[in-house]
């Protein structure tokens, strides 16, 4: 009897043992917390501009799961870095997601696109003239910028000493209108003023000008 109380307290023990590895192995299945996250998921923009955000965390590549409206955002994931430009005013959002299996990570983020507001050509376009180009583009020069001409001067008027295909000003289409490439540096020759730069918020105002049809107001 007494052989038979110890074989059945060995079969017993032996048992509570197999369950606790069992449950230990079973843990060690179990996969790793989420941990997908972005340095933002709520962005406001004008037309036009650009945001960056950055992803982290997760298991990576990651990837776009669903697109904005495309008609109001625009957004493209290069490695960790998603970037969202502005197309109109609006509200819509992007889905971004890791490559967790066999369910993925993902994080919404909320996108508000507003309006750019009105540039006025004499009171906003035409002081950066006055301040730093009718000194060389006055009453000589090939171009004058002097405040009763200027306008005539530039929209849809073909340019004449670089990119003699382009307009100086093309309206809504600042990419290919030399006034704006000649500011920003990116082509057309010398950039200008001669011997420096505007400053980015007037680079700005020039491109938001054209693109909003380089209106004589």
């Amino acid at each position: 009897m007494f052989t038979k109380i110890k074989l059945i307290s060995f079969l017993a023990i032996l048992s509570v043992g197999f369950l606790f590895i069992g449950g230990c192995e079973d843990k060690g299945t179990n996969p790793p917390p989420h941990g997908l996250t972005l340095s933002s998921t709520n962005v406001t923009l004008a037309v036009g501009a650009s945001t960056n955000i950055t992803v982290s965390g997760g298991i990576t590549p990651y990837d776009i799961h669903k697109d904005p409206d495309t008609t109001i955002a625009k957004a493209i994931l290069s490695g960790s870095t998603l970037t969202i430009t502005g197309v109109r005013a609006g509200q819509t959002s992007v889905l971004v997601r890791d490559k967790r299996e066999p369910e993925r990570d993902t994080v919404r983020v909320y996108i508000t696109v507003t309006a750019i507001s009105q540039v006025s050509f004499s009171t906003q376009i035409q002081p950066i003239f006055n301040a730093s180009c009718t000194g060389c583009h006055g009453s000589s020069g090939g171009l004058n910028l002097s405040a009763s001409v200027s306008h005539a001067n530039l929209v849809n008027v073909n340019a004449q000493s670089s990119c003699t295909t382009l307009k100086r000003v093309l309206p809504t289409n600042a990419s290919q209108s030399v006034l704006y490439l000649k500011v920003a540096g990116t082509d057309c020759g010398n950039r200008m003023p001669q011997g420096g730069s505007l400053p980015t918020q007037q680079i700005n105002l020039i491109n938001d000008w054209i693109t909003q049809g380089a209106l004589n107001n």
